[in-house]
């Protein structure tokens, strides 16, 4: 039953869902987007750790981690984000709903499992202008950069384990800039719409062990390298009339094509963690990503630039009871994290952070409440600044998983 409604959805998103924005902010005009991807429902609700693996969860983001895995586990998540943005010209609210990945687990022996999926990584989608005369402008743009990725993951012994992740990188943006000025009888637009394409790989190691007190610790090393990724543009510039707030294009005046060879940058997580098994976990990570991107796109802004970004988060869980048969509520894992992020982009000299506060809830659900679970997490975080004219974003999202659990290539005792 499970493997039917997973295909189900599966296919479903497969039809259209990997086209919509996965982002309303106009910080995702820069470079190939911003990052929305920040792992399962599970991890981001511990503010995006990734060091922190069990066998009935899927880690998206550390493929050493599959070698915990006992159950071939089916993994969905959606999430919808409201923004309140602020500057010096006034205030402005947007939303962007999405499903965020798919993915499948499937353990071969207690040592090794391998998962495949989708996954949108980087998203852009923005709506930022003057729509009054005497000037009337318009910036729009969307589009994502998404992930098919294989990972498997092998534990050599005594609890160290390694990983790999194989992944196509695929995606469209499309990119669009239109001005009128009152007195001039027609306005002028550009737009790039841009194709995106290239391969990636990431490794990583994980290390767990019971101490002597009975408590756990882990720790976890994960490396992507630097990337190339083809990126094939078409601008096209043309004229329109303004009726109200509505464009109506006259006619093309120049298309062209330009292929480059743009760069996804390497980046290196480090992560620590500390618990009692089954009962609470703790964990603290610090990444490192280069700062190689693809700002260079022709239409790129001369006012931006990209350096070396950071992040550092910690996040746990607790778990009252799991085993307990009297009350539900005691099954419950509860989550939280705390994240803070620097981008890497500056913008007229400022730097564009962000931080956030997530907690989260894991609901057992079905006969094999156990393993099987709803998770639902909760984000507030803000982004950006309004200094030297810029935008700063207070946001809050709402993310909700499925988790289910299923055995595979057991024999049956009986028929």
């Amino acid at each position: 039953m499970i493997r039917s409604i997973f295909t189900v959805i599966f296919l479903l998103a497969l039809t259209g869902s990997w086209a919509q924005s996965r982002t309303s902010s106009p910080y995702s005009f820069f470079g190939l987007g911003q990052q929305t991807f920040r792992g399962t429902i599970e991890n981001r609700s511990m503010a995006g750790i990734r060091s922190y693996a069990d066998s009935i969860h899927l880690n998206l983001q550390n493929p050493a981690s599959y070698s915990k895995l006992r159950l071939t586990t089916y993994a969905i998540g959606l999430e919808h984000t409201e923004t309140f943005a602020n500057s010096d010209e006034g205030s402005d609210q947007y939303d962007a709903t999405s499903i965020e990945y798919l993915s499948i687990g499937i353990p071969v022996s207690p040592k090794t499992a391998f998962g495949f999926g989708l996954i949108p990584i980087q998203s852009v989608g923005y709506r930022i202008g003057n729509f009054e005369l005497p000037q009337y402008s318009n910036f729009t743009g969307e589009g994502s950069l998404n992930r098919a990725y294989f990972s498997i993951g092998h534990e050599l012994f005594n609890g160290l384990s390694i990983g790999g992740e194989f992944r196509y990188n695929f995606g469209e943006e499309l990119n669009s800039s239109s001005v009128f000025i009152q007195g001039i009888e027609q306005g002028t637009n550009e737009t790039n719409e841009t194709d995106l394409s290239g391969v990636s790989y990431n490794l990583a190691l994980n290390y767990d062990t019971i101490l002597s007190n009975g408590h756990s610790f882990n720790a976890s090393v994960v490396y992507q390298p630097e990337s190339d990724i083809s990126a094939r543009n078409v601008r096209s510039l043309s004229t329109f009339f303004l009726s109200g707030l509505i464009e109506t294009n006259v006619n093309t005046v120049i298309g062209d094509e330009t292929k480059q060879d743009l760069k996804l940058p390497q980046e290196l997580t480090v992560g620590f963690g500390y618990g009692m098994p089954r009962k609470w976990n703790v964990a603290a990570e610090y990444s490192l990503r280069g700062s190689s991107s693809s700002a260079s796109r022709s239409f790129a802004p001369d006012n931006s630039s990209f350096t070396d970004a950071s992040s550092y988060r910690v996040g746990g869980y607790y778990i009252p009871n799991y085993n307990s048969i009297s009350s539900y509520w005691d099954r419950i894992v509860y989550r939280a994290g705390i994240r803070y992020e620097e981008n890497g982009l500056i913008i007229n000299d400022e730097e564009i952070n962000e931080f956030g506060i997530s907690f989260g809830l894991g609901l057992p659900v079905g006969r094999t409440g156990a393993f099987s679970n709803a998770n639902i997490g909760f984000e507030l975080g803000q982004r950006g600044t309004e200094n030297a004219g810029l935008i700063k974003e207070n946001f809050a999202s709402i993310s909700i998983g499925l988790s289910l659990n299923d055995r595979w290539f057991v024999k049956r005792r009986y028929n």
